[in-house]
């Protein structure tokens, strides 16, 4: 059996590391009759965010007590649920939504997610504002706050908004919406305000690698380039390694060729994203007679 080594050397420029050709060095090599591809093994680091404008999930909106609707545009990165809700604090923060309190100078938000281990999904808790619960002795604007502490009775909270043609939703268990949806429904209370998740929750949108292969022709698999899927293995930013039990060895197409392409997709084979290209795939290939 011959085996072929595939790393960074053989990244496809701007496939996001996803893409690796391989050149053989003799140039045209021949593929005959029953000859066959296997995964050896391959070593890589954990290193594809859930958030990125690949799949679409990097955005979303809030209605702040003033009525006016704010973007949060959350850069490319592997989030936990505690670390969006940090980021939509910071958004608050920059666009001064939130009171001091005077005593302590502490700050007060009106909106967070938390995820909820004992039911498995997560929780938007909205908190409502005015100048009964919140009196300017005790709570003060941000200096530069271009809004006013609501003085209405029943009092008003925020909102989340969900933007229709983005999947942001999936990502805290909230169904897709076929056009803008916002949690909670009304924004005019004087109680706090729990929505729970109405759907399982994809912090990751990543269940699974697809490892693909221009040489072969896989008759039982859509695509027919498929040789081998695996999941990620380890905490964001660790690195893992997967070897088969024993080869799954795929049929090669026949004929000559000078280089081939090995690419990773996600479970769906749709395209990823893989921030380290420190990466390395080991291929076997056996004759007929072998």
């Amino acid at each position: 059996m011959r085996t072929l080594i595939l790393n960074k050397s053989n990244v496809v420029q701007g496939s996001n590391n996803t893409e690796y050709v391989y050149a053989f060095p003799q140039g045209a090599v021949s593929f005959g009759e029953g000859e066959k591809v296997a995964l050896s093994s391959i070593t890589m680091f954990y290193s594809t965010p859930n958030i990125t404008e690949i799949n679409n999930n990097d955005k979303f909106q809030y209605i702040w007590v003033d009525g006016l609707t704010y973007d949060v545009n959350i850069p490319e990165g592997f989030y936990e649920i505690s670390n969006i809700n940090d980021f939509l604090h910071q958004t608050f923060i920059n666009n001064k939504h939130y009171l001091l309190e005077t005593a302590t100078g502490n700050f007060v938000y009106f909106m967070t997610l938390v995820s909820n281990s004992v039911t498995y999904k997560i929780d938007l808790t909205t908190f409502p504002i005015n100048t009964t619960l919140y009196p300017p002795a005790t709570y003060n604007l941000p200096a530069g706050a271009t809004w006013a502490v609501p003085t209405t009775t029943p009092a008003l909270n925020p909102q989340l908004n969900l933007i229709g043609s983005r999947n942001f939703g999936s990502i805290i268990g909230f169904a897709q919406p076929l056009a803008n949806n916002i949690f909670p429904s009304t924004n005019n209370t004087n109680v706090t305000t729990i929505t729970s998740s109405t759907i399982t929750p994809q912090v990751s949108p990543l269940s699974t690698f697809t490892l693909k292969c221009s040489l072969v022709n896989n008759n039982y698999s859509i695509p027919n380039s498929i040789i081998y899927s695996f999941p990620p293995f380890g905490a964001f930013g660790s690195q893992f390694s997967v070897t088969p039990p024993e080869f799954s060895f795929i049929d090669v197409n026949v004929g000559y060729y000078s280089d081939f392409r090995v690419t990773i997709t996600d479970q769906d084979d749709r395209p990823t994203t893989i921030l380290d290209p420190d990466l390395t795939i080991l291929l076997v290939v056996k004759s007929k007679d072998e």
